[in-house]
């Protein structure tokens, strides 16, 4: 597969629209299937992308089946011009749908013969030499981590795919690390278990598929390795593709910014230091250097050669002590951040970061030239950068005097352990690279830096990173002027029906891709929200910003509560917030029998299950709340919320982003911010209707959409519904009226 232009036979529209009319085989075959006007004009935008190697921007309303719009002409331009094509989503639960319902039922209903895979990192997946490797370690594990390994063990005994989301629990993190799948660590074919590498029989799937699923992460993982090599034809991270389709396209730009970015931490540091060599609680070795040790002693036991003397001397005296100097310095370098932080009273946390734990510090040119930073954090770096490169030397010279051995049975026995501490002597060095790059060197104009302060019961970490303020230049050169077919879509893409400011912020502009073809089509949902959904705005609440809102703003969610019967989520645009409206309510929703959930009280996808089963329900939840989540029928009958989302102008992406704008004469506020909170504004509201049966309230707190200008734009940017701007002591009625009137739906539903 390749990713140049040449003359080839289109995809006939008329042809596949055949498929989806109302004489078509999916209507006459697939059960449930309805022809839908909104989804063959996206199928012909969809085609009309392929024949003409375009960019298509395309937003469709929930319900549109926006999924069999691309989902046919990728498979039929694959099956027909033997291109492979890559779909991207933000979420495992889109994945999974399009894998195992949508793609099985489409290619059984038209008899196609086609192969899709769910493709995953490498660090998703079980590496079996390491898991046997660390099963000669278990008597140094915890008492927990033993438990754990042995439910790895007897899942792995069975274990078909492999992969970490295929455990029945969910691993410690540094169990997981142990015992993962990794490049730097992998010997490929000369791996002892490589036959049943679940990887490896992963990848090899995927390269006999045509159809590629994938999340965003994996996507811009795979464009960052094709960038660095200039390698858009063979295999990289993933197999080649030529035709791209993502998905929930609203995230790339915070998932670009990550992967375009650096970062590092002392909890990095650290773990890979424990990973070659560490002490237990109980003051038991551990980690790579200590089975090499063992295996050293085991096959020269008998030797008097005062080289095997000097190795084992170094893995007990000098590499430990170079060791704890290192371990010393990070803690030194990492705290003297962390003070630094503190010295400075303008970088006061916010609320909401206090009660997260978490503070961070956007760092400029200016702070590189005051005092503490050059008498109390450089020094403390250059100390840890210098520490770093020693501890790396004396492991690099270690490898190269094993490797002069003359022993073919330790050199074959001790070739992997060997391997995983090259892989990490490698990543050290890296680290110094960054400590060099992000602390010693003044952050560039082009990006922000900051760095970030996390303390909690169970993990304490500093970590310094930057990124790019605008990823649009990145976004073109290593995407859509690379692929054939870039296919952008979502249920929100756009603000006030315009996709200017996705397209400014990914650079899908003229000026940049002058050969490229760019279209772009709204459809709307087909579900009757006049009907079905009523957005209902309390009038006489106070601001946010007013010292009596919460106190009021909590009365008001009692009664919507009330009036719902519960099947009701809340949604906070803070942790703060939502924990101090959980301490006001928490006690009266439970006496009058609701049942209440929060998010952090449980991992979100069992919380999500327990609302949905459990009657007169009530859910808090912040961020990841407000979309991905499909709770359809009466489970869900009111979604609250409290605030409109802007994101917090002090994150130092946020404010360098806004300051870039600002230095070439733009708004911030209309380019950036506002755009970005209503279209999460429109995730929220679109939580509720998922069905054509569905019905229910949509009660946002925030009476900024009524008395700001911009208040207009958040609501003409949603589907025509029914409104009900009134004083809170009379919304209760109307909200009883609703429900009444639209009890029918519930009827028909059930029949």
């Amino acid at each position: 597969m390749n990713t140049e232009k040449k003359s080839q036979p289109n995809l006939d529209s008329a042809k596949v629209l055949q498929l989806v009319s109302a004489e078509g085989i999916l209507t006459r075959v697939l059960k449930g299937f309805e022809p839908r006007k909104p989804q063959q004009s996206m199928m012909c935008n969809v085609i009309e992308a392929y024949n003409d190697n375009g960019i298509a921007l395309i937003e469709a309303g929930t319900g549109t089946g926006k999924s069999l719009a691309y989902l046919l002409p990728a498979i039929l331009w694959a099956l027909e011009h033997h291109q492979r094509t890559l779909i991207s989503t933000h979420t495992i639960a889109l994945q999974e749908q399009l894998i195992y319902k949508d793609i099985p039922q489409l290619t059984k209903a038209l008899n196609l013969d086609i192969k899709a895979v769910l493709v995953k990192g490498m660090s998703n997946y079980l590496c079996l030499r390491k898991f046997y490797e660390t099963e000669q370690e278990k008597l140094l594990m915890s008492p927990e981590e033993r438990v754990e390994f042995d439910q790895i063990e007897a899942w792995a005994e069975t274990a078909i795919e492999g992969s970490k989301t295929a455990l029945p629990m969910m691993p410690s993190h540094s169990l997981w690390d142990r015992v993962r799948a990794e490049s730097d660590t992998c010997t490929h074919m000369k791996c002892p278990h490589y036959k049943r590498c679940f990887f490896f029989k992963a990848r090899a799937q995927a390269e006999e598929a045509q159809i590629l699923v994938a999340n965003h992460h994996l996507l811009f993982a795979d464009l960052s390795v094709r960038a660095e090599a200039d390698n858009y034809k063979g295999q990289a991270i993933l197999p080649s593709y030529t035709r791209i389709v993502i998905d929930e396209a609203h995230h790339i730009e915070d998932i670009a910014t990550d992967f375009f970015g650096a970062k590092i931490s002392k909890l990095t540091i650290l773990r890979l230091l424990g990973r070659i060599a560490s002490e237990n609680q109980n003051k038991a070795a551990q980690g790579k250097l200590v089975p090499l040790k063992e295996k050293i002693q085991y096959f020269f036991s008998k030797s008097s050669d005062p080289a095997i003397s000097s190795l084992l001397s170094r893995l007990t005296l000098d590499l430990a002590g170079l060791r704890r100097d290192l371990q010393h310095c990070t803690a030194e370098a990492f705290q003297a951040m962390n003070d630094f932080v503190d010295r400075l009273s303008y970088a006061a946390s916010s609320q909401e970061e206090l009660m997260q734990g978490e503070s961070k510090l956007r760092l400029l040119r200016s702070h590189h030239e005051l005092p503490q930073w050059q008498m109390l954090v450089m020094p403390k770096a250059q100390l840890l950068i210098t520490s770093l490169l020693r501890y790396v030397q004396a492991l690099s010279s270690l490898e190269g005097d094993l490797l002069a051995l003359k022993h073919d049975a330790f050199q074959e026995q001790t070739k992997n352990l060997r391997q995983d501490i090259v892989a990490f002597t490698n990543r050290l060095d890296e680290q110094a690279m960054l400590l060099q790059k992000l602390i010693i060197l003044p952050p560039q104009d082009e990006k922000v830096r900051w760095i970030e302060l996390k303390n909690s019961k169970l993990v304490s970490n500093v970590s310094i990173q930057d990124a790019d303020l605008d990823v649009s230049k990145s976004m073109v050169d290593y995407l859509f002027s690379k692929f054939l077919t870039v296919i952008l879509c979502s249920a929100t893409l756009t603000t006030n029906r315009h996709f200017d400011y996705i397209r400014k912020r990914l650079g899908i502009t003229k000026n940049q891709l002058l050969q490229k073809k760019i279209t772009e089509n709204i459809y709307d949902s087909p579900f009757n929200y006049m009907e079905q959904a009523l957005l209902a705005i309390p009038t006489d609440l106070p601001t946010p910003q007013h010292e009596d809102f919460i106190k009021k703003a909590t009365e008001q969610i009692w009664q919507a509560v009330e009036v719902s019967r519960g099947s009701t989520f809340v949604l906070f645009t803070s942790y703060s917030m939502m924990q101090v409206c959980h301490e006001i309510l928490a006690e009266r929703l439970k006496a009058n029998r609701y049942h209440l959930f929060k998010q952090g009280d449980a991992e979100r996808q069992k919380l999500l299950t327990q609302f949905k089963i459990t009657p007169r329900s009530v859910l808090f939840g912040t961020d990841s709340f407000w979309e991905g989540i499909d709770v359809a029928g009466e489970a869900l009958r009111c979604v609250i919320l409290v605030k409109l989302p802007f994101r917090v102008p002090t994150e130092p992406i946020i404010q360098a982003r806004s300051e870039a704008i600002l230095a070439r004469g733009g708004d911030p506020f209309t380019e950036y911010t506002l755009p970005a909170a209503i279209v999460k504004f429109k995730q929220g509201f679109g939580r509720l209707i998922r069905h054509v049966k569905d019905r229910g309230c949509i009660v946002c707190l925030d009476t900024r959409l009524l008395t700001k200008k911009y208040g207009q734009l958040f609501i003409d940017s949603l589907p025509p519904c029914g409104q009900s701007f009134i004083p809170g002591d009379q919304l209760e009625l109307q909200m009883r009226n609703f429900y009444r009137k639209t009890h029918h739906l519930v009827v028909g539903n059930k029949k």
